[in-house]
């Protein structure tokens, strides 16, 4: 029998407290936690073994050479890899795809050559092939998928021909989390003499891999998902193709000798690893993978099967609940969507109560489109989760679906100048929002604040809400409007579909609106979040959008 308590004492991280609760990390498809295990193995090698690999007369670097070669050979084992010398060291799933790419793409395909995709892929599976096809005239085609997140494998089928030079699909779907049957698929590719490389990044944490029994032509996979360090990840790739590519960087190592007149390469896997390695990254990952070949893989899948099926369970009934993607093979992770909410300040107040998930397109933004949404909500399992923590995470969401959204300033008319039909009333001031805020002690009183603080500002009509006036660098949807006043000053308006962004919104006009160009220039924006002790206890995603809008308002500044 499992024993989960026994598991989760291997992950210092998991007893941490945050915002005075304690941590539900249920942001695994992002990154997971670290074993004992790894972060020991990486610390011994920076106290005891840290030296440059190969080439090294003494016995430090023979040590640590030693150490990195078994690296390679466990992480081959690890996904049934037929030689380590197939196993290239990258910096993760991106840079593996990228290499494959650049070297094998740019070498082998001509005009009119077809690389097919799904609409599954992380932009990492997407964009480099979008570069590649710019570069060499091959031309992209696309899988869609079915209302239920899974793969549309008649049209996968449909679209595999004789010019299909080369596919490249996700074993599991970051943002749904549907697996695709990625050895059926292979076999059909290969049936056409296309080459096969699967995204194995969100696979990996969760399944048994055999890149034998896929008979895929290139696996990629990324450290920092599989419970390893960041920076760190592996390229298998067939003997007889990496063979035949050329090098992707020069630098060290990668050469056999090099003159003036020419250069001879190394062999592989070196062939491929210019530049000193990320040894200790290396040396962790493959701590992280014996560690967990160590487990009984089954029964932890069979753990994270249950999490699913228990966070399903535990959410149906909460009012305006919206699975997103409901596919029949899944990893464990739910995307969803709460009506009536907007995703980011669903994620802000859970992450008031210690619970971690994430928010957004999920660098899925193709997905997202046509499944006709701007984002969601995504909450990713590992087997070091409970489903006491399910059910908590599910009260709190519960509870939030409760909360009615504040109500806003009377919306504007689009027949109406939005600038003329501002509502009149009290304008706040700096002076006022710092009082405001400094006066409340705890940052969970502060936040519900900042959101407080946007129902004054006026809800702009649908026509108004253009690509033109759209914030750029935000999360979430927002949208800024200016004009110069008869006195000099400029006025703006701005609205968001974010609470918390409204509040940050009206937090910067507060400060900014109504003021001359030369008096935007010279306000200290940054003293003034500062003294509202703001930028500390905002997320990157929340910075982010709180200096895109200051950034696109001292842009029009500058203009005037």
């Amino acid at each position: 029998m499992l024993d989960i308590n026994r598991l989760r004492a291997e992950f210092p991280l998991l007893s941490r407290r945050v915002n005075g609760q304690r941590l539900i990390y249920l942001d695994n498809a992002a990154t997971a936690q670290k074993p004992r295990a790894v972060i020991d193995a990486v610390n011994r090698y920076y106290r005891q073994q840290n030296a440059n690999v190969h080439r090294g007369s003494h016995q430090l670097s023979n040590d640590a050479t030693g150490l990195f070669e078994q690296a390679r050979q466990s992480v081959a084992r690890f996904i049934n890899a037929p030689d380590s010398r197939e196993l290239i060291w990258t910096r993760g799933t991106t840079e593996a795809i990228n290499l494959v790419a650049q070297s094998y793409g740019r070498t082998m395909l001509r005009p009119g050559d077809e690389i097919l995709l799904t609409t599954l892929e992380h932009h990492a599976n997407i964009v480099p092939w979008q570069l590649l096809a710019q570069q060499t005239g091959a031309v992209i085609r696309v899988a869609g998928v079915h209302p239920d997140g899974g793969l549309d494998c008649d049209q996968f089928y449909d679209l595999l021909n004789a010019r299909t030079k080369l596919v490249a699909l996700t074993h599991a779907s970051n943002a749904l989390g549907t697996i695709n049957p990625v050895k059926a698929l292979t076999t059909a590719a290969k049936a056409v003499g296309a080459v096969v490389l699967i995204d194995g990044a969100q696979s990996t944490p969760h399944l048994s891999v055999d890149v034998q029994a896929i008979g895929c032509d290139f696996y990629a996979f990324s450290g920092h998902k599989v419970f390893g360090p960041t920076g760190i990840g592996a390229l298998w790739g067939r003997r007889a193709l990496l063979d035949a590519m050329p090098p992707w960087q020069a630098g060290g190592e990668m050469i056999e000798r090099v003159s003036f007149s020419g250069t001879t390469f190394n062999r592989l896997p070196f062939k491929f690893e210019a530049g000193t390695p990320n040894i200790a990254g290396a040396i962790g990952l493959a701590a992280a993978l014996e560690w967990l070949m160590a487990q009984d893989r089954a029964a932890l899948e069979a753990h994270e099967a249950s999490l699913l099926q228990h966070t399903l369970n535990c959410c149906s009934a909460i009012k305006g609940f919206q699975p997103i993607g409901t596919a029949a093979n899944k990893v464990s992770l739910v995307s969803f969507v709460l009506a009536g909410q907007a995703n980011q300040d669903v994620g802000l107040l859970l992450d008031q109560q210690g619970i971690a998930i994430r928010t957004g397109h999920h660098c899925a933004m193709p997905l997202m489109e046509q499944l006709g949404l701007g984002g969601t909500l995504r909450a990713s399992f590992a087997f070091y989760n409970t489903h006491d923590e399910i059910e908590l995470f599910a009260q709190a969401l519960e509870q939030i679906s409760r909360s009615e959204p504040h109500p806003v300033a009377a919306s504007i008319s689009s027949e109406q100048d939005p600038f003329d039909a501002l509502p009149h009333g009290r304008s706040l001031s700096h002076e006022s929002v710092s009082e405001s805020l400094l006066g409340l002690r705890d940052w969970n009183s502060r936040y519900r604040q900042i959101m407080l603080l946007g129902r004054d500002l006026p809800a702009l009509p649908e026509s108004l809400k253009t690509e033109q006036h759209r914030l750029h660098g935000c999360e979430s949807q927002a949208w800024l409007l200016h004009r110069q006043n008869p006195d000099g000053s400029l006025a703006f308006i701005a609205d968001a579909d974010a609470r918390i962004i409204r509040g940050l919104i009206a937090i910067v006009l507060a400060a900014l609106n109504h003021k001359s160009a030369e008096q935007i220039r010279q306000f200290d924006i940054h003293a003034y979040f500062t003294a509202l002790d703001l930028e500390r206890h905002l997320s990157p995603s929340r910075g982010n959008g709180l200096r895109a809008i200051v950034e696109r308002i001292q842009q029009l500044a500058q203009q005037h």
